[in-house]
């Protein structure tokens, strides 16, 4: 009996100290940091180049067409521009979920990482239901109510505040941390 139980207590600290991946606050700031910059490096540039093509094609639209074929041209050029947008948004913001899916936070910090990482999955939910609607649009009202009825405009206040509730977890234990919450919007 003596022997089976000095088994299962080696096996357990043998299986603790091997499975345990404790990360320091600094570490964890920095690898989180790391890549809040890119995701918000990527989005930023998406929308960049989106507005910018949009505002190309208006301009060619403009100077082709008007009245009523002007307006239905621009109303398909801003759904379809609009869903490149929110597509490229989607699978920036899944790469950036992943990450920080894949990441082990300190004990300290590890329920508002939860927080944030469920909000950043809210956020993503209401991206399909944009996805989806967009390309019907037949109106910029329209796209108003897709967009405004998604959940995905809906989630930002609540994503801006884990976000900022993580920062200042990490900050308590020392490093300070820009996550660019306000760029989460």
């Amino acid at each position: 009996m003596r022997r089976v139980a000095g088994i299962l207590i080696g096996t357990g600290v043998l299986f603790t100290a091997c499975s345990s991946t404790a990360v320091s606050v600094p570490d964890y700031a920095a690898a989180v940091e790391e890549r809040a910059a890119a995701y918000g490096a990527e989005s930023d540039d998406l929308q960049e180049r989106q507005l910018a093509a949009l505002e190309a094609t208006v301009t060619r639209l403009q100077d082709e067409l008007e009245g009523q074929a002007l307006v239905d041209a621009a109303i398909s050029e801003t759904a379809r521009e609009s869903t490149k947008l929110f597509s490229g948004i989607s699978d920036a913001l899944d790469r950036y979920v992943q990450d920080l899916d894949a990441m082990t936070p300190p004990d300290a910090i590890s329920e508002d990482h939860t927080d944030y990482v469920s909000a950043l999955d809210t956020s993503r939910a209401g991206l399909v239901s944009i996805l989806d609607g967009l390309p019907d649009a037949t109106s910029f009202e329209e796209m108003d109510r897709v967009i405004n009825g998604s959940g995905f405009a809906d989630v930002q206040q609540r994503l801006e505040a884990t976000c900022r509730a993580l920062e200042a977890a990490i900050e308590s234990h020392g490093p300070e941390v820009d996550l660019r919450c306000d760029a989460a919007r």
